[in-house]
């Protein structure tokens, strides 16, 4: 890789991180219903940190707001440390690159992120271990949708309005948004009136059916996992848009884990679908099971990416 090739991913992220703070004015995510977890938080399902040496870390993407994150992942804790035989401990940040460092730096044995969270940290020695698998697919999309009650129809009607981004690494969220509006031959700073971030998928749900923005880029699997549990949104929510399917969003662990607990992993993983208490962990994550990954399923998320520095390095020349 050259030396232009290996500057890419520390180029995206800053390159989207910095973007989306200018073009949101400042204006964050002011009025947008949130649950922000403190520094201090080291685990929402145990406050008291645990001293054990032993205990097996497990980090947790924002893709929901916390608190509905602890509910669902519960179940999943209590089976891995079945299966393990280890206490777990839960680890949530706000941000995926936070998630991303601690898996980076050892500081977590095992997480569950998000496709774009994994193609920017495969750099930091990130490695796919499992991936969810739903209806027979471990594909999932980013779906744009908008209050049903809105005139919009089309993703080019949301020119000038308000959109909602989750997170700045996020595929579903904020990557596959960005590259519909370079499909357009524009930028997000001039096509969108303001964006702002919500920091997970519920959050963003809940934007657009109070109105807080227009519309905003949605993990689908979070999306129906939504109308599961409230039937009535399918008829408050409409579905303008929607990205090619890649991969879904993935367990990984560091490259340098040790090989006997990865292995232990893998198997816990991809054997839940057979005991009872697995599967009550993959229904409270409407999950159908865990299988082996597929590396080249990750390649559109690449392709778009790509399309967005080419873009933003054309702006820069201009």
């Amino acid at each position: 890789m050259n030396k232009r090739g290996s500057g890419f991913y520390f180029e995206f992220v800053f390159i989207m991180i910095f973007s989306m703070l200018i073009l949101s004015g400042c204006q964050g995510t002011a009025n947008l219903p949130q649950v922000s977890i403190k520094p201090s938080d080291h685990s929402q399902t145990n406050p008291q940190p645990l001293e054990n040496k032993d205990v097996l870390k497990v980090g947790i993407s924002s893709v929901l707001s916390p608190r509905e994150t602890v509910e669902n992942y519960q179940p999943f804790a209590d089976y891995l440390q079945k299966k393990i035989g280890r206490p777990v401990q839960l680890v949530q940040r706000q941000t995926y690159q936070e998630i991303n460092e601690l898996v980076k730096n050892q500081q977590v044995d095992v997480a569950f992120i998000c496709s774009g969270a994994y193609v920017v940290g495969k750099k930091d020695n990130l490695e796919l271990l499992a991936v969810p698998e739903v209806n027979g697919k471990s594909t999932y999309q980013s779906y744009i949708i908008v209050n049903a009650n809105s005139s919009f129809r089309q993703f080019s009607d949301l020119k000038g309005k308000v959109f909602g981004f989750t997170d700045p690494i996020s595929f579903s969220g904020t990557i596959a948004p960005t590259y519909m509006v370079t499909q357009l031959k524009t930028t997000p700073k001039d096509f969108f009136g303001r964006v702002v971030y919500t920091y997970s998928h519920d959050n963003s749900i809940k934007a657009v059916l109070d109105n807080v923005v227009n519309a905003a880029g949605v993990d689908s699997l979070v999306y129906q996992y939504a109308v599961t549990k409230d039937p009535t949104l399918a008829g408050k929510l409409r579905i303008i848009g929607q990205s090619p399917e890649v991969g879904s969003p993935p367990v990984v662990v560091n490259h340098n884990i040790d090989p006997n607990l990865k292995t232990a992993l893998q198997e816990a993983l991809l054997q839940m679908d057979s005991d009872p208490l697995g599967q009550q962990a993959l229904k409270a994550l409407i999950y159908d099971r865990f299988v082996l990954p597929n590396p080249k399923a990750y390649e559109p998320v690449e392709t778009m990416v790509n399309a967005i520095l080419a873009l933003a390095q054309q702006e820069s020349k201009g």
